[in-house]
């Protein structure tokens, strides 16, 4: 692997989660399979330069050097966005999610939160959420050059995540075919409902109303789940 920085080429991008405690000078390793990726498939060599993520919002220009070591050379640290978006989901199938989780990361989403609801057709664990989801969102981190791993949450029932988003977010959005109010002068925290294929039911959309949630129209057609997530996210961070 030949320098990407005197190539003039895009910097690969490692995890480092020990950033906050380092300074420019300091000796850092990879853990196992980050090692492994970049000294066995990508060959590199004592020189390079790399770029290492800890998920918080800092990111280091680090130079590989003998003995498989890097050294720091700079670390930045990045303000958060001025607007950030909570995904509020009822999961669809580990495929269809798996897609969500790396979309909405590249697209900048502040934290992901499964929910439960009445049709839902997928329920993941706490241990998944922590282990697969956030592993999948911090390739799409490195992927995409997002220097903020979402937060994400054990699941939720709806109720509870209605409660939970009306606590920390300034609103609450849902999608609606039929919504004829435009999303402008838009809050710093929202929160974005996307419920199950079958949607949500009567009861779970008045809680929702009742919470003061407002519709948000993203297509003219009833949208998957997965279709949903990414456009709302989209939408709701271009104004």
């Amino acid at each position: 692997m030949a320098s990407a920085e005197r190539q003039g080429m895009s910097v690969r991008k490692f995890r480092c989660d020990i950033l906050a405690h380092v300074e420019p000078g300091a000796e850092v390793t990879l853990d196992r399979s980050e090692e492994t990726h970049l000294f066995k498939i990508l060959r590199a060599n004592p020189g390079d330069v790399v770029d290492l993520l800890d998920g918080c919002g800092r990111i280091a220009s680090a130079e590989i050097r003998p003995g498989r070591t890097l050294v720091i050379r700079d670390i930045r640290t990045l303000e958060p966005p001025a607007r950030r978006v909570h995904l509020y989901i009822a999961p669809p199938h580990r495929q269809k999610m798996d897609s969500v989780l790396r979309e909405a990361t590249e697209l900048g989403v502040w934290r992901i939160v499964p929910m439960v609801c009445e049709f839902s057709v997928s329920e993941p664990d706490a241990s998944s959420v922590a282990g697969r989801w956030a592993d999948a969102m911090f390739e799409a981190c490195k992927q995409s050059g997002n220097v903020f791993l979402p937060q994400t949450s054990a699941p939720l029932p709806f109720a509870a995540a209605v409660a939970d988003a009306a606590s920390r977010c300034d609103e609450l959005r849902y999608g609606s075919p039929n919504a004829s109010e435009a999303a402008e002068n838009l809050a710093e925290n929202i929160a974005w409902f996307v419920g199950p294929e079958g949607g949500f039911s009567e009861t779970e959309e008045k809680k929702l109303l009742e919470a003061g949630a407002k519709p948000l129209r993203i297509g003219r057609w009833i949208l998957r789940v997965e279709t949903a997530a990414v456009a709302g996210i989209v939408k709701l961070t271009e104004f």
